[in-house]
């Protein structure tokens, strides 16, 4: 980490300075039904939990990309390994304790009646490694040979703790091979009272969608990067809001760039949840209002020219329906068109996105797991651009991935994925994707069209076989076409 991480530590201490204790909701209230990115912490934990035994009717295969899971979902796992009452080592507990920290207020709104179960003393000082290796046995194409994740835990006290992982990641729909080392996160985290906390190098995923959030998603690397949360009182009006917000600095394009972002989430009601997010990619070094003002205002007021700043705002609309059912909405704009006024045109081209989403568990009845989700995604050719062509540093990327969604600008895509549980052991997982070219003309974006059908089998919980056959055919931004079917037998292994 360079000198201006800093500078940003500190610009971060400032901030949380100035939200006054007056100013913060006397108890945390705001529940998330957020995403987690795939290379959350969390994701490790419960892998490592399952691995041993120790989570109710889920094997460790399951948290190793195979499935996404929301914040409330997660605290749905959560409360099953509590009522699970299993009596657990030093490492275990340990896990389970800043699991039971991270996920609190969702589990306060998922098992209300289980959230004050946990009792268990937190572990002291402990050091353990987490991960899995994967290796595929048979494939027809060029693909990696093995993906692997190797985490190294460190619990330092009942609300703080450190996590380092390195990762080889396989390639996906949506996903493309990421460039540069292997070092994947490298965090200091924690929790007290109101306040979370983060130090190092993270993933974030802010909104609902489960292919990868407009506004911020893990499809870029992780970032470094200072994040605190907290809830706020906005007065009567508007009341509790839960904030988050981070600041980080990465090289992009041969030069030190900042990003900032921020996101505010309100619970509108028992099934209504809203969210609004902020993000602001500057190529000078920002002065320390940037985090306590709007980054449109900071912009008007201290910056002269639009090369050194680019915004984007997003908002995202959660229905969460009796049956866990739910409906939702993502928008993200770039750049908003401006009507003419008088005559006078101030139009600038369209620059926005949007995701429409259902996700349904129990889709197919039983007492089996089963599962159904739809997207559809919809990104304006300009939208992740730069501010002006001239400055491409500008654009919202991070080590050339975009930091929005994975379908990325000039795209329109359908996504379909189904879950069911045959057996305790077997389980099928079905995917389907239709990518293509929203707008003639760049960036050129080619097609994608991938039916995929795995089968998997978990020999035992740390130990499991997949079986994935994917006919596809992808038309390349060249125009060559990639028309086949590929077939992957995996064999994995936590540890």
């Amino acid at each position: 980490m360079k000198h201006p991480i800093l500078r940003i530590c500190l610009l971060t201490l400032i901030a949380l300075s100035v939200l006054s204790p007056a100013s913060l909701a006397g108890t945390r209230s705001i529940a998330s039904t957020d995403r987690l990115p795939l290379g959350d912490w969390t994701y490790d934990a419960m892998m490592s939990l399952a691995a041993d035994g120790i989570v109710p009717g889920l094997s460790a295969r399951v948290f190793q990309g195979d499935r996404r899971f929301d914040r409330m979902e997660m605290a749905g796992v959560v409360a099953s390994i509590i009522r699970n009452d299993r009596l657990l080592n030093p490492r275990q507990r340990a896990l389970v304790n800043h699991l039971v920290s991270e996920f609190r207020l969702e589990l306060m709104e998922v098992e209300p009646e289980t959230a004050g179960r946990w009792s268990g003393e937190p572990a002291g000082l402990e050091a353990s490694l987490l991960g899995y290796y994967r290796q595929l046995v048979l494939d027809d194409t060029a693909a990696p040979d093995a993906t692997y994740r190797a985490s190294g835990f460190l619990n330092l006290s009942g609300s703080v703790f450190g996590i380092v992982t390195v990762a080889e990641h396989e390639e996906r729909f949506f996903r493309d091979p990421r460039p540069g080392p292997k070092l994947d996160k490298a965090f200091i985290g924690g929790s007290s009272g109101k306040l979370s906390w983060l130090v190092g190098r993270a993933y974030a995923n802010w909104g609902p969608s489960y292919s990868g959030s407009l506004i911020m998603s893990e499809n870029a690397p992780a970032f470094w990067q200072v994040r605190a949360g907290t809830d706020v009182d906005f007065g009567k009006l508007i009341g509790d809001v839960k904030l988050t917000q981070f600041a980080s600095t990465f090289e992009d394009a041969d030069q030190t760039l900042y990003l900032f972002a921020r996101r505010y989430e309100k619970r509108l009601s028992d099934r209504w949840h809203l969210g609004v997010s902020e993000t602001a990619k500057l190529s000078v070094a920002p002065n320390p209002l940037i985090l306590v003002i709007p980054f449109y205002l900071y912009q008007h007021l201290f910056l002269a020219e639009d090369e050194e700043i680019n915004n984007l705002v997003g908002a995202d609309l959660t229905y969460r329906a009796p049956s866990g059912m739910k409906i939702y909405g993502e928008l993200v704009v770039d750049d908003i068109t401006s009507p003419r006024i008088f005559g006078k045109s101030n139009e600038r081209p369209r620059k926005a996105g949007f995701t429409f989403g259902l996700s349904m568990p129990r889709a197919f009845g039983g007492e089996r797991h089963s599962s159904l989700s739809a997207e559809y995604t919809l990104i304006d050719s300009l939208t992740y651009g730069a501010t002006r062509a001239e400055f491409p540093e500008l654009a919202y990327t991070h080590d050339f991935q975009t930091i929005g969604s994975p379908v990325g600008p000039n795209s329109k895509a359908l996504y379909l994925r189904g879950e069911y549980s045959v057996s305790d052991r077997i389980e099928l997982i079905g995917e389907y994707l239709n990518q293509r070219q929203k707008d003639p003309g760049p960036p050129e974006r080619g097609s994608k069209r991938v039916l995929s059908l795995t089968v998997a089998y978990d020999i035992a919980p740390d130990k499991s076989l997949a079986i994935r056959i994917a006919p596809h055919k992808l038309i390349l931004p060249d125009s060559s076409i990639d028309d086949g079917t590929e077939f992957e037998l995996r064999a994995s292994f936590t540890f």
